[in-house]
């Protein structure tokens, strides 16, 4: 939205260019219609003209990626390199790169993309680190790195809980305030992995379901020297045991709400009272936002995990907030429209039906084998039925999406 300025404002600014007063100290306070935004009860601003628009894609996951560390400039210290194919790897490999100064771009299985090894030789890192086992990151694809940099290194364990930890351990000697998100989905802690890397801090990766801390986890986080552990998301992906747990050795705030919109609203309302720049990614698909993660927390910028095609009341309202130059969409038209990056508003959803007296065959995400069967029988059955069973647990209109072939799978 294009600012408004008052003549009142206009006379104020010609004043103080000829009395030598600053500009903000000769400015009258704003009245109805000028379209001034106060940062404080006690300074007032002029609103910055309308943000940019912008977008950062490929052709594919890979390019899309390659797109995003082209914000980077040649020489970066390091280059993080993770699957395009899950994850989990990269939520954590993220705020790490941001850390050390340097881009994640991912990489299928067996094979390097061309356009991911065109931009590390651009980028020319003295080092490559690359998250995660064999299994997500092949032996032909780290020796294919090794001609592209002097140092390559796989930090990877047996789950994805242990690749987290050894990245953290690899990338931070200490940590005052860490982020702890759930290894069992992404929306998150995408959110979560920019914050983190904003301020260099790390995201731990642990099983939301546990009622408590594992042992490893809480040896990582007493070793970093933590004091303060931001939860990224409710109790229905990390347990109130494992925030219980940490209470007793340090502070705690958990930062959710009501779906993964709104508890990444809830993150960048909490870790940005400002910011230049503002990434989107669709909070349905992870694939074009891991690299954006690490871009964002460089730069100290928000990532926002939005619909596809609008936004939340509450971004728009946080986003206008923050006073920003740029808003930035990762990915291509197909993965989140202009309406996007317009701040279009979400319309309010039907409201939901009431459950019958006697639902009959109600279904769990565990008697689908996949996905796609379970949002079929969703559709059909939700309008009569209700979600009874709860298989779209966090209310985003996909059900069972941690099965084969969903977004979160």
């Amino acid at each position: 939205m294009k600012a408004l300025v008052s003549t009142a404002a206009v006379a104020a600014l010609l004043l103080a260019l000829t009395s030598g007063l600053p500009a903000e100290a000769a400015t009258p306070l704003p009245s109805g219609g000028t379209g001034l935004s106060s940062s404080s009860k006690s300074a007032v601003k002029f609103q910055s003209a309308a943000p940019s628009i912008s977008r950062l894609s490929g052709g594919d996951r890979y390019e899309t990626a390659v797109a995003i560390s082209r914000q980077f400039p040649a020489g970066v210290p390091v280059v993080y390199i993770a699957t395009g194919a899950g994850y989990a790897d990269a939520l954590s490999a993220a705020p790490a790169a941001a850390a050390q100064g340097g881009p994640l771009l991912t990489t299928a299985r067996n094979v390097l993309p061309q356009a991911v090894a065109a931009e590390i030789k651009r980028l020319k890192p003295q080092k490559i680190v690359v998250a995660g086992g064999a299994g997500a990151v092949s032996g032909s694809v780290l020796t294919a790195l090794k001609k592209l940099a002097p140092s390559v290194q796989r930090l990877g364990g047996s789950d994805r809980y242990e690749t987290s930890r050894l990245l953290i351990d690899y990338a931070f000697d200490s940590a005052p305030i860490a982020y702890l998100a759930t290894g069992r989905n992404f929306p998150d802690a995408l959110s979560a992995s920019a914050a983190a890397g904003s301020i260099g801090a790390p995201v731990i990766l642990v099983d939301g379901k546990q009622r408590k801390v594992d042992k490893s986890t809480t040896a990582l986080i007493r070793d970093l020297g933590v004091s303060r552990i931001n939860i990224a998301g409710g109790t229905g992906v990390i347990s109130s045991g494992i925030e219980s747990t940490l209470k007793n050795t340090m502070s705690v705030k958990r930062l959710s709400g009501s779906d993964r919109y709104s508890t990444s609203a809830a993150i960048n309302r909490y870790a940005f009272s400002s910011a230049s720049t503002a990434y989107f990614a669709v909070g349905t698909g992870f694939a074009d936002a891991l690299a954006g993660a690490a871009l964002a927390g460089k730069s100290g910028s928000p990532l926002y995990v939005v619909a596809r095609t609008c936004v939340s009341s509450a971004v728009k309202d946080d986003v206008n907030a923050l006073g920003l130059e740029r808003r930035v969409m990762l990915g291509g038209s197909a993965v989140l429209t202009s309406a996007v990056g317009k701040l279009t508003v979400c319309a309010k959803p039907a409201p939901k039906p009431a459950a019958p007296s006697n639902p009959g065959d109600s279904k769990n995400c565990s008697d689908f084998s996949t996905y796609a069967s379970a949002q079929a029988w969703y559709k059909k059955y939700f309008p009569k039925y209700g979600d009874i069973a709860r298989l779209d647990y966090d209310n985003d209109g996909y059900a069972c999406e941690t099965l084969p072939g969903g977004p979160a799978s």
